[in-house]
């Protein structure tokens, strides 16, 4: 079951995130920051498509599976242009590049990134974080 999660409660999140996230540093900081981004883009969503909750989005998939996944949420906007194509990372054992809807599972698990990737991932986050305050 998922939380009927409404424009407001995502509003609110989204600047509760936020702010938590500059009060904290390193991966908390960026685990926050993705949330924030997360919450804000729904509530966006929500309003803009005149539904209540997420659990009034028809497509189940939105929500179910790719809830985490701001590249889509971006496409269902159409803010791709303003947004900017979301990085890409590598972790910093090695492997293949991850998209950024992993990047919350790496942050929360103390998985560590490749720091220049880390660093490109924050900075998206916070200019997406910017772009959300003027929707808001």
């Amino acid at each position: 079951m998922i939380l009927p999660a409404g424009v407001s409660e995502l509003r609110q999140a989204f600047h509760t995130h936020l702010g938590a996230s500059e009060q904290t540093k390193g991966i908390s900081s960026h685990l926050l920051l993705f949330y924030a981004a997360e919450c804000g883009i729904k509530s966006i969503w929500l309003r803009r498509n005149k539904l209540k909750t997420i659990n009034d989005i028809p497509e189940p998939t939105l929500i179910s599976q790719d809830g985490h996944n701001l590249d889509r949420w971006i496409k269902e906007l159409k803010i791709s242009a303003i947004a900017g194509t979301p990085p890409h990372f590598r972790l910093a054992r090695g492997g293949s590049t991850l998209d950024i809807e992993k990047a919350h599972q790496a942050w929360r698990y103390n998985i560590r990134m490749n720091p220049q990737d880390e660093a490109a991932l924050v900075q998206w986050l916070e200019n997406l974080c910017n772009w959300i305050k003027g929707e808001i």
